[in-house]
């Protein structure tokens, strides 16, 4: 009896917490190789929806030619045929964390890699890292992760000329009413 009642009570919250700590990886898979920018995707619910500023055709969907970046890739420069651009990526729900896998354009030294969030447009946050050049390949990859503060948006940069993303895995954040403190619970 005390069980049963046990079960019905507890049941609810692990419910939630499995909600709460749900990751969606966006990997481009399904996308076909020429897809360019503006286009959007939705996985388990969540759109994410890719652009730049030299949108039509910043940055283009095609085969990885790299390691840890498979399938099909998100890179630039796109059918637009410009360099230098930021990814700016935009969720129709909130977010608590995001990590992605990059490569960039570099022959001899990393270039710097940046994540920065936003809430509305208000910047919340952002993280910056260097990939590596792995044996056989001929560009510097690497992963990044931010987490902090609620945000719905990205934008990705990069110093190098060009860079690629992938396997672009978010994690909603809780429902309004819920505290970080109590969802963290569930961490344990």
């Amino acid at each position: 009896m005390l069980f049963n009642k046990w079960v019905k009570l507890s049941l609810p919250m692990v419910l939630l917490c499995a909600a709460a700590n749900a990751s969606t990886v966006f990997t481009f898979d399904g996308d076909g190789p020429g897809t360019s920018t503006t286009f959007t995707d939705t996985v388990n619910g969540l759109s994410a929806t890719f652009s730049s500023s030299a949108d039509p055709g910043g940055f283009v969907v095609y085969p990885s030619m790299f390691e840890t970046l498979t399938g099909n890739v998100l890179g630039d420069p796109g059918p637009a045929f410009t360099d230098n651009l930021a990814l700016d990526v935009s969720f129709s729900q909130n977010l608590s964390a995001i990590e992605l896998d990059f490569a960039t354009s570099d022959f001899i030294t990393p270039s710097l890699f940046t994540v920065s969030a936003y809430e509305n447009s208000a910047r919340v946050g952002s993280v910056s890292s260097t990939g590596e050049f792995l044996a056989g390949f001929n560009f510097p990859e690497g992963q990044i992760a931010f987490e902090g503060d609620t945000f719905n948006q990205v934008v990705i940069s990069s110093a190098a000329t060009d860079f690629a993303v992938d396997n672009i895995n978010v994690v909603t954040a809780p429902e309004p009413g819920l505290s970080r403190r109590s969802v963290s619970v569930c961490f344990c």
